[in-house]
């Protein structure tokens, strides 16, 4: 069984720093995870950051960290997995759309965005929901949140469509590679429409619906408290921007989301 060894935890609003540092504590702790909290300037410090590892009972370390995406990213270079707050929390430390572009295109490891406190469930991946495309990012990954679908009760992969397109073709196959990694998991084709990932442009007329509001829809409806899709962003001179499924997804997650790019 994989896991992960070293997880770090992005610090941000004070009113989210002890539910942060809750879910984080319970998602290492069972995999004997490392956890070091990075405390950017003008947010919580390391002293109270301290306090509420000690208070979890979590093994880990807290160091103070240089304000933006590519000084964090430097830190994931030697990690597993980076958590973080969702992005347009409305707070100045919590992550912008272009911090998590950035931090998409330049991270290291897979990002685990957690939700506002209030719709953050206590349980994280018993019941997984995986968004598979058949592209790179999505194989990427499931392979990254191996060590999490691996402890999961319930894994379920939806391709969003045609039955000719390259998730639908590759669903059988992800689940095979899954079952080699002794994860059993469910697939199915949902909603044959053509979908673009990257734009996020496929509306289905007949639902009135995009395919973030499908993905949260069905997450919902299976009890996911998590969902595993590629994270989808743009490099360089448009390193700001994010794909179009990514940034609404994040815009509006109800659960906590794993990405990488």
């Amino acid at each position: 069984m994989n896991d992960y060894r070293r997880v770090l935890l992005c610090m941000g609003a004070v009113t989210q720093a002890a539910r942060l540092i809750e879910f984080a504590a319970a998602l290492a702790g069972p995999q004997g995870a490392e956890l070091e909290a990075l405390c950017a300037p003008d947010a919580i410090d390391c002293e109270a950051t301290r306090k509420l590892l000690r208070d979890t009972g979590a093994r880990g370390a807290c160091r103070g960290v240089s304000e933006g995406a590519s000084a964090l990213a430097e830190f994931t270079r030697g990690a597993d997995l980076l958590v973080l707050s969702q992005p347009y929390l409305g707070s100045a430390h919590a992550a912008s759309e272009q911090f998590a572009s950035q931090l998409l295109v330049a991270s290291s490891c897979p990002l685990l965005f957690v939700p506002r406190p209030q719709e953050l469930g206590r349980s994280c991946g018993s019941r997984v929901l995986v968004a598979w495309d058949g592209g790179r990012q999505s194989a990427r990954a499931l392979r990254d949140a191996l060590p999490l679908l691996q402890r999961a009760g319930e894994v379920t992969l939806h391709a969003y469509g045609s039955a000719e397109g390259a998730g639908a073709r590759t669903l059988a196959s992800a689940c095979g590679y899954l079952r080699s990694h002794s994860v059993q998991a469910r697939h199915a084709l949902r909603h044959k429409v053509d979908v673009d990932y990257a734009s996020g442009s496929a509306t289905l007329p007949s639902l009135g619906a995009g395919i973030d509001e499908l993905l949260l829809s069905d997450a919902a409806d299976l009890g996911a408290d998590l969902l595993v899709m590629g994270g989808y962003g743009h490099s360089r001179a448009r390193e700001s921007m994010l794909g179009g499924v990514t940034r609404s997804i994040l815009g509006s997650m109800t659960l906590p989301v794993f990405m990488s790019h």
